[in-house]
């Protein structure tokens, strides 16, 4: 099943940095949707809740050294 999830990352330094979690995310195994909007910190996933989910795309944000909220 496809879910959609909203996440915030406030201390994005410049869009390079937004570019860089993106990439992240969309390399995760069940992302088909990635939408990264740097001047307000929102990101937007769709994924197959079967494959992953939040916790696995928090875990990616944090590894690039970022600080996620869920929305």
């Amino acid at each position: 099943m496809t879910e959609t999830t909203q996440l915030r990352v406030m201390d994005f330094d410049c869009p390079t940095c937004a570019s860089t979690v993106e990439r992240a995310i969309e390399s995760a195994e069940g992302v088909a949707d990635v939408e990264v909007h740097y001047t307000t910190g929102r990101i937007e996933v769709t994924y197959d809740e079967r494959v992953t989910g939040p916790a696995a795309f928090e875990q990616a944000i944090e590894n690039h050294g970022y600080t996620p909220q869920r929305a």
